[in-house]
């Protein structure tokens, strides 16, 4: 690294031939030296064994520089935006790749830092004082038959069941009845069963629409009559009732669909004209300087009039202005692109878990009407007075689906509750068994 010190008071007395800057008091040497020195320091942090994906956090520090730290996300297409020290692709590179990458573009650049004095200290970095960090994971997704569904912070060597306890544990809920038997209270239970079981219609309807959605396959049988104790017309209006939800949903889709496709359109049509606009830049700014220096070899040939040259130099200022400026639009313009693009895969995510946490909630309301209705069908058959929690549920159990991304495919990968988890993973948990086989009665 190369460190040099000014003093912004007196700038223009002698000039620093080796960059393009003005040297400063002899006193400020020592300052610069103990900065160089400062910034020779590197020290290593112990790296994680995941490599880089999408939702990975990262920070970029320099040694002595903590100011100019900075932290920064890798976006949807694997590339981390480090601001001043440029873009990079980070998707599937271990820290140390992407590092040595970042140290050797940083190679050359130039940092100014001010003292208290005023003084200002030109630093050209070699890259050795570069070093990246991993200060977050992406977040592990957990849903199905857990209290709480949501994301869960990764930490390296979490297995399944450590998730689901994160999660406040499995869901499995009773619900019981008074198990004293009179008229009323048997009309009671003949009305909570008759619930019970549209509970249950409903839930199964809701399932079969979250699952066209999910899958986009309108063409999945939807629940038969004879999966629910409700009558075939019930039945009916229950999934005319999710169509009309699933049309709606539809067409909000297709109008969130349209505005990014619309948007991302003009922004390519812009970025198009920008660059035919920089490619029309490019050349007249290169007529300008060759003009100039044409000019210049006159000027001092005596053949023509020393304002000229100043004319011609304002005209080559003003085409290099032009060409800065469609530059800077060009990049505003590539922006917006990487964002809507981004957007657009966040908005798909976003569609996708609400589709399922929607079939999961489903699942669990059948799930819970199913055991009411077991419940009161025991207490109409008469056998109430053997009734009890521990005949009701036989065996608490779950099973884990994890949805993890290999090769660029999603895949839905079947684990032990001991599996170790990978950032980024989608949970799905289920209760195998909540209730006995019992028979329901009409």
């Amino acid at each position: 690294m190369a460190v040099w010190c000014f003093d912004m008071t007196n700038r223009s007395k002698t000039e620093f031939r080796g960059f393009s800057g003005w040297f400063g008091h002899p006193s400020g040497l020592l300052g610069a030296c103990a900065c160089a020195a400062l910034l020779a320091f590197s020290a290593g942090p112990a790296r994680a064994d995941f490599d880089l994906e999408p939702g990975d956090q990262v920070t970029v520090s320099l040694t002595g520089l903590a100011d100019l730290s900075i932290d920064a996300t890798i976006d949807a297409h694997g590339n981390v935006n480090l601001q001043w020290l440029g873009e990079f692709p980070a998707q599937g590179q271990s820290l140390d790749r992407l590092e040595q990458m970042v140290r050797q573009e940083a190679a050359g650049k130039i940092v100014k830092q001010y003292d208290t004095n005023g003084e200002i200290y030109i630093i050209q970095l070699d890259g050795d004082e570069i070093e990246i960090t991993r200060n977050g994971y992406r977040p592990i997704i957990i849903g199905g038959d857990v209290a709480r569904t949501g994301q869960i912070d990764f930490r390296p060597t979490i297995t399944a069941r450590e998730a689901v306890a994160l999660a406040g544990g499995v869901r499995s809920r009773l619900l019981a009845d008074d198990v004293t038997i009179d008229p009323i209270q048997l009309l009671r239970w003949q009305t909570a069963y008759g619930q019970a079981a549209l509970q249950h219609a409903h839930g199964l309807a809701q399932i079969w629409r979250a699952s066209t959605e999910i899958l986009q396959d309108e063409d999945l049988p939807p629940p038969a009559p004879h999966q629910v104790k409700v009558s075939a017309k019930v039945l009916t209006e229950l999934i005319e009732e999710q169509i009309k939800i699933r049309k709606i949903n539809q067409e909000n889709e297709a109008g969130e669909r349209a505005f990014f496709e619309d948007a991302a359109e003009q922004a390519t049509e812009r970025e198009s004209i920008l660059e035919e606009q920089k490619f029309e830049l490019g050349k007249a700014l290169a007529a300008d300087e060759e003009e100039e220096a044409r000019v210049i070899s006159l000027t001092e040939r005596g053949l023509t009039a020393g304002s000229r040259l100043a004319d011609t130099r304002r005209t080559t200022v003003l085409s290099a202005t032009r060409l800065l400026e469609v530059e800077e639009d060009l990049a505003a313009t590539g922006l917006v692109l990487t964002r809507l693009k981004r957007d657009r895969e966040q908005y798909e995510q976003e569609r996708t878990l609400r589709l399922l946490q929607e079939r999961r909630a489903a699942g669990l309301e059948v799930r819970d009407a199913s055991v009411q209705m077991d419940t009161i069908s025991k207490y109409l058959a008469g056998a109430s007075s053997e009734i009890g929690t521990e005949d009701l549920i036989t065996d608490i159990d779950y099973e884990v689906t994890i949805y993890r991304v290999v090769d660029g495919q999603l895949q839905a990968l079947p684990a032990e509750k001991l599996t170790r988890l990978l950032p980024g993973d989608s949970l799905d948990i289920a209760v195998q068994e909540v209730a006995g086989d019992v028979p329901l009665t009409e």
